[in-house]
């Protein structure tokens, strides 16, 4: 059986090789479980969801080539760096180009590079939390107002308090 030694400084422990905590059992109240560690090894497959649950036109959309250039073009303006919390992403898939004001709202702004920022999945997931709170009306006139209300300095702030 494979095995790996604990993480924690000092400790020589060994543990199966497959075990999610990285910690022995007398270390095992260390591991904090966040939502990266949970993403990390299950490939996102977005097409049930652009399928099923996005509306044709923003799945087409968010296919092409306009798109990719311009999500990869205002990644590399951010320097690979969330605008939230602020790490920085070498490798592909961990950023996501994200719409301030969400394109189901306001569709006029969707290549708007001041509507565009670069954010991390762990921000992006609760950025989509707010966005579920906030956006509840089905009226686009009054999801227009809100939207608003809610700058990218409020949206950090309350990202990064529930991040948390």
């Amino acid at each position: 059986m494979r095995v790996k030694v604990c993480r924690k400084d000092g400790c020589n422990n060994v543990i199966p090789y497959g075990q999610a905590n990285p910690y022995c059992t007398v270390h095992a109240s260390l591991y904090k479980p966040n939502y990266a560690d949970s993403t990390k090894h299950v490939k996102r497959d977005t097409s049930y969801y652009d399928k099923y649950k996005r509306d044709k036109e923003s799945a087409a959309f968010y296919k092409s080539k306009i798109w990719e250039h311009t999500a990869r073009d205002v990644k590399a303006h951010a320097y690979f760096t969330c605008a939230v919390c602020g790490r920085t992403y070498d490798k592909p898939g961990y950023l996501v180009t994200d719409h301030i004001v969400p394109l189901r709202i306001d569709r006029s702004k969707c290549l708007d590079h001041d509507n565009l920022w670069v954010l991390c999945k762990g921000c992006h997931y609760w950025k989509t939390q707010l966005e579920e709170k906030i956006y509840t009306s089905q009226s686009r006139i009054e999801n227009l107002d809100v939207s608003t209300k809610w700058t990218r300095s409020k949206i950090s702030e309350w990202v990064l308090a529930h991040k948390k």
